[in-house]
């Protein structure tokens, strides 16, 4: 598992390099947003949800967004289940083997000023099986300062920029994050950047 998490945490590293590149930053940006003053934090956590016999009457994980940075998720190879909002529509993420599913968090959205996007997913109960799964977390810091990033902020005017996203400390996000994780986003970005 030791070396699983090593490898996930390198692939995140890249993608990371990936979206710098993307957006016209500096290589290693986003990896140096989400240290912050400290270290970013990368976690893994094994899931399982076993079979339901009745599905239709249960929520298996209410949709959410993700929090931090970048999620790599190995998801079951058979059992389905993982489901994103697209265009106002739940579509199923289908199983395939040796996959990762990536995904970005609130912060990522933040840091590209919006131009990419939290993804809204939930895990459905089912009962075809026991579906598991492996999800590795790249986050923030929570002393990390979390703000768009200056060269993807577009001045409007000289004295207006068009700044999508607030300033705010991850740690300080993570707090209403976790009365809040099932709402809307946006009132959670507008609490932390009417603290700082």
């Amino acid at each position: 598992m030791a070396e699983y998490r090593s490898e996930l945490k390198k692939l995140a590293e890249k993608l990371m390099e990936v979206m710098d590149e993307n957006l016209g930053l500096q290589k290693g940006y986003i990896k140096k947003a989400l240290n912050g003053d400290g270290q970013a934090f990368y976690g893994t956590k094994v899931s399982h949800y076993p079979p339901c016999p009745h599905p239709e009457l249960v929520n298996g994980l209410r949709a959410h967004t993700d929090a931090g940075g970048v999620v790599l998720l190995f998801q079951d190879d058979k059992v389905k289940g993982l489901q994103i909002l697209k265009d106002g529509e739940w579509i199923d993420v289908q199983p395939l083997p040796n996959a990762i599913v990536i995904n970005t968090g609130d912060q990522i959205e933040v840091l590209s000023n919006g131009r990419y996007k939290s993804v809204w997913h939930r895990i459905l109960a089912t009962k075809d099986g026991n579906r598991r799964s492996i999800a590795s977390f790249y986050n923030p810091s929570l002393k990390a300062t979390i703000a768009p990033a200056p060269e993807l902020i577009n001045p409007v005017t000289d004295e207006v920029a068009d700044q999508a996203y607030p300033k705010f400390v991850f740690g300080d996000y993570m707090s209403v994050y976790a009365k809040q994780k099932f709402l809307p986003k946006e009132p959670r970005f507008q609490a932390v950047g009417a603290a700082m």
